[in-house]
Formats: structure tokens, C-alpha cells, sequence
């Protein structure tokens, strides 16, 4: 009965050291901040990968911590429970990609916190490998570039014709696209993609095929993988 309630103590008895502590998380962060060097790298997800990259480090030390505190109480376990019961994400994930990058980083954070450093870290540079070799040859083949459309309006135009043939070209030109902003007004339509090229000659042939649709149109590639927030 004693050990029972023991394990509702919240002072669990354990010593705390300073340096096994700073040791624990600044190993996690660098763990963690390979990760999302991976992930910008070799990730193939069409949203601002650069933005996620930093938050895989957050959840991964705030895993960290958070293990650290309630790893050795039963009492602080079941209230970390309690309080993410109420935790609701409001934004979904949209690609499985994102998803396994953050099981990667809460993983991270759990070996550390848990003070399993070597299973941790092993287990790490094991994934680091699986995506390194199995992100290498798509990488050099694919190209991930933010687009920008611009057109004049005309009067008597359909836009709806307009957009589907603008999405028509894309697709026909690209393995992926997403439409990520639209602004339409009476004088212009505006409108931003995301797309990712097989090769850099894709980027000629929507030109050429966009211009063949307009000749005045505006069409600007910027490439995402060297954009920065």
C-alpha cells in the first residue's frame, strides 16, 4: 500500500542533476534540428516547409521537458492526461508526410526526457538513413516552385474559363499543384501555386503555354526551396 501511494507523491525522490539534465536537451535539440534540415531537404510536402521545420523543434523539446517533469510521478502522469484531454488542434494536417515528421520529433523528445539516449539516438540516425537514401533520388529530380499568375481582365471573359485552363496547363505540366491564393477583382486576377516540376524544363513549357493563352499575362516562378520567412 505504501508503494502505491508513493507513486502519488509528486516528490518522486529522484535526484535531479543539472548537467545530465543540459546534457539530455541539448543532445534532443540537435537531434531535432537535423530533423528539420531533413525535412526541408528531402520532404515533399507542398506547404512552407521552412514554417514546419521549426515547429518539429518546439514539439520536440516541449516533449522533452514535459517527460522530464511527470516521468518518475504517477499523481503529475495522470494530470498531464487531464490536461491534454482538452488540446483540440484546429488546423488539420494535410499530408501523412507532416504526421511522421512530428511522430519523429515527439519521439525524440520521449527518448531524451525518458534519459534513453543511445536507443534514441540509434534509432534517429536509422530514420535519418531511410530518408536520406529514400529522398535522394527524388530530390535531385523534382523541383517544388511557388508561381505567380497574373492576368488582365477582359470584358466579356469568363473567369471560371480562365482559371480551369489556367489549372488545365498546370496540371498537364507538373506532377503536383495547389492553388494557394486567389484575388479577383473587376481589372486583374491574381493567383498563387504551389507546384512541383519534374525538371526545371517544366518551368519553359508553362511559360509558353501560359503565354499562348495570353500574351500579356504575368508569370513569375520563385523557388520555394530558398524562400524564408
Amino acid at each position: 500500500m505504501n508503494d502505491l501511494l508513493n507513486q502519488f507523491n509528486l516528490d518522486s525522490g529522484e535526484k535531479f542533476s543539472f548537467v545530465n539534465y543540459l546534457i539530455n536537451i541539448v543532445l534532443c535539440a540537435i537531434l531535432l534540428y537535423i530533423l528539420s534540415r531533413i525535412y526541408v531537404k528531402f520532404g515533399r510536402s507542398l506547404s512552407n516547409r521552412y514554417q514546419l521545420s521549426k515547429v518539429l523543434i518546439v514539439v520536440g523539446v516541449t516533449t522533452f521537458i514535459i517527460i522530464s517533469i511527470v516521468k518518475s510521478s504517477l499523481a503529475l502522469s495522470l494530470g498531464l492526461v487531464g490536461a491534454l484531454s482538452i488540446i483540440r488542434f484546429r488546423t488539420a494536417i494535410k499530408e501523412p508526410e507532416e504526421l511522421g515528421y512530428f511522430f519523429m520529433a515527439i519521439a525524440i523528445g520521449l527518448g531524451f526526457g525518458a534519459n534513453q539516449l543511445l536507443p534514441t539516438v540509434i534509432g534517429a540516425f536509422v530514420l535519418f538513413l531511410i530518408i536520406f537514401l529514400a529522398g535522394k533520388r527524388s530530390t535531385k529530380s523534382m523541383s517544388s516552385q511557388n508561381l505567380l499568375v497574373s492576368k488582365i481582365a477582359m470584358e466579356g471573359e469568363d473567369r471560371s474559363t480562365i482559371q480551369k485552363n489556367i489549372m488545365d496547363i498546370l496540371a498537364h505540366n507538373s506532377s503536383r499543384t495547389e492553388l494557394i491564393r486567389m484575388n479577383l477583382n473587376e481589372d486583374q486576377l491574381d493567383y498563387n501555386f504551389l507546384v512541383v516540376l519534374k525538371d526545371m524544363n517544366g518551368i519553359n513549357d508553362i511559360t509558353k503555354d501560359l503565354t499562348g493563352l495570353d500574351n500579356k499575362m504575368s508569370i513569375t516562378f520563385i523557388d520555394s526551396q530558398n524562400m524564408t520567412i
